[in-house]
């Protein structure tokens, strides 16, 4: 296995489980996703300018307001409505396949 994104791809494992395994509103189930996904920084995408920018325009759809990034991280998911959480979950997905 690549060792260089290994905490990421672990992280982003457990967020589309979460996405998965849940009977929860998609809202809801952005919401779990989200904190395994905010265990990743964007600094273990250093070298690699493509993943860095799109894991940050994924935390930007996420949180605007960077100050407390993981309670404005939830307002934000509770407050999408369907279309924009199925766009965050699908971009989710993607960051994933990408890691591999």
């Amino acid at each position: 296995m690549d060792e260089l994104h290994a905490h990421a791809r672990e992280q982003f494992f457990a967020a589309i489980r979460a996405l998965a395994a849940s009977a929860d509103s998609i809202q809801a189930r952005v919401i779990d996703a989200t904190q395994s996904i905010l265990e990743v920084t964007i600094d273990e995408f250093e070298g690699d300018s493509e993943l860095k920018i799109k894991f940050a325009r994924l935390l930007d759809l996420l949180a605007l307001d960077q100050d407390d990034i993981e309670k404005t991280a939830e307002e934000t998911a509770a407050h999408m409505t369907d279309f924009e959480a199925i766009k965050v979950a699908d971009l989710m997905c993607d960051f994933y396949y990408d890691l591999g």
